[in-house]
């Protein structure tokens, strides 16, 4: 028998208590197999009891640790549950209860309550904002519409006026005829000033970015007020810096209404005086110009706790100023809202009975497309759009007759539609320089005749000669086709210079 083939506890047994004969028993033999049977599957037992041990302390392990995790999470769960609670609004007639923590069931139904409350309130909101931007439509619309019907009839006024002053008339009807000027450029100011003021406030006046000459702009300026400068005795002294670029790049039309509003500001309120503007360069880089601009007058002033409210619509420095110079009040607030749309903010430096300076300054462009110099022009001549073939689309008997009068002076050669279907056939059937389009009309509305009469010529101008002068009708026109706009009641050297500048006549200055 092989005893180093037996279980090590056994040999030493083996060894220590029998002798070499007792082996060689076959009885004895297998009693001996037997024992070392014994031994070895105690071994493997205890082996593998250990190892099932090892791996259930394992496995406590992990679900205890599982166990402290989610006791964790549900520790977090309910102090959110908490913060959500005290961050939404109790729902009427509920109290924020002390809740246990251990409540969840509690918790989570009063949370849901809350959260059925709070989209009961979005819902109201929801409803409110719909109800509001309604309103705010309907205010949209019926401006329009007012503007429309105000404009229409007003353009008669002022163009027949326009003719007759530049007719030979008796002394007390040229008087007559200048009350009658002051009071409708009044009426069209205090217009302008509340469409301007809605198109602002409710978000609808976006800046174009076209090239255009300052300094001409300004110039321009300086001329379309020279004339009102001098009846009240004043004169207007420009300051130019040269080196100014001469092309940059913003809205030309805003940055004019905001200077024609100072300008004319400084001129109502200065007698026997000086206006100074002034434009000088402050920074530039390859790309961009940082201009400063300011208008200082002569004229009454504004005393130091008045300054602020100025810029408060509908108020002016007192209601003695409102009575003795007029306007609305509205100019300075959309003076000040057109600089903030440039992230510019209107400066103030006045004493009362010493004058006043406004000032800001603008980030603008640098374009490198030059500019084509066009002075707008003091008066109209009756040779420089002579020739010119002008279809007048307009469906107001009284605004034909003024706008013939005006083209005919003027050498035009004008034929008249009453509405836009008549306005596509004779265009279709004739030949024209160009085309002044209302938009309002009966059969076909000016847009829609605007659009086909451009499948028709892609390249003939067609200016829109409208009353409507909200910025969606205008944002319209151009969209379908319309070069340019001249809104009723226009200024006839307005419209004049337009038509020139579009059929590429050059004006005689």
């Amino acid at each position: 028998m092989n005893v180093n083939s037996l279980h090590k506890i056994l040999i030493r047994q083996i060894n220590r208590h029998l002798t070499p004969e007792c082996l060689e028993h076959e009885r004895f033999q297998q009693f001996i197999k037997a024992v070392n049977d014994s031994y070895l599957n105690f071994d493997r037992d205890k082996e593998l009891l250990e190892h099932s041990a090892l791996l259930n302390e394992r496995e406590y392990s992990a679900i205890n640790q599982q166990l402290k995790d989610e006791v964790s999470q549900r520790r977090q769960s309910v102090e959110k549950l908490m913060e959500a609670i005290h961050l939404i609004e109790v729902p009427e007639g509920e109290s924020m209860a002390d809740f246990d923590p251990n409540n969840l069931i509690g918790l989570v139904g009063f949370l849901q309550r809350q959260i059925e409350h709070r989209k009961t309130i979005e819902a109201e909101l929801r409803n409110a904002k719909e109800v509001a931007e309604n309103a705010t439509q309907a205010k949209s619309d019926f401006l329009s519409m007012m503007s429309h019907e105000i404009r229409t009839p007003l353009n008669g006024i002022v163009g027949m006026t326009y003719l007759m002053m530049q007719e030979e008339v008796p002394l007390a009807l040229t008087e007559n005829l200048k009350t009658l000027q002051f009071s409708i450029e009044h009426l069209q100011a205090l217009i302008n000033d509340i469409l301007d003021f809605s198109k602002i406030e409710a978000g609808k006046v976006e800046l174009e970015e076209i090239n255009f000459d300052l300094k001409q702009l300004v110039s321009n300026i300086k001329r379309a007020q020279q004339a009102k400068a001098q009846e009240n005795g004043n004169r207007i002294r420009l300051m130019i810096d040269d080196d100014i670029p001469d092309s940059l790049v913003g809205d030309s039309l805003r940055i004019g209404q905001v200077l024609t509003n100072l300008v004319s500001n400084a001129i109502k309120f200065t007698n026997q005086g000086t206006i100074t503007i002034e434009l000088s360069l402050e920074h530039r880089t390859e790309e961009r110009a940082s201009i400063y601009i300011s208008v200082q007058d002569t004229g009454i002033g504004i005393a130091k706790d008045k300054q602020e409210a100025i810029f408060t619509m509908f108020t002016q420095a007192n209601s003695a100023t409102t009575r003795k110079f007029g306007g609305t009040g509205l100019g300075l607030v959309i003076t000040k809202k057109l600089l903030e749309l440039y992230e510019s903010a209107i400066q103030i430096k006045s004493e009362e009975g010493k004058g006043a300076t406004f000032s800001f300054t603008l980030d603008l462009g640098i374009s490198r497309v030059a500019v084509p110099a066009m002075a707008m022009p003091d008066t109209v001549d009756n040779k420089t759009l002579k020739g010119l073939k002008v279809l007048l689309v307009e469906d107001y008997p009284v605004n034909v007759k003024v706008a013939m009068k005006f083209l005919t002076m003027w050498g035009i050669d004008v034929e008249t539609a009453e509405n836009g279907l008549i306005g596509v056939n004779k265009y279709r059937d004739g030949q024209f320089d160009l085309v002044l389009m209302d938009l309002q009309m009966p059969e076909m509305d000016g847009y829609t005749a605007a659009y086909e009469i451009s499948k028709l010529d892609p390249d003939v101008p067609i200016i829109a000669l409208t009353a409507s002068a909200t910025f969606s009708n205008q944002d319209r026109a151009v969209k379908v086709g319309m070069v340019d706009y001249v809104t009723k009641p226009f200024n006839p050297k307005d419209l004049f210079y337009k038509i020139a500048k579009y059929s590429q006549r050059q004006i005689l200055l």
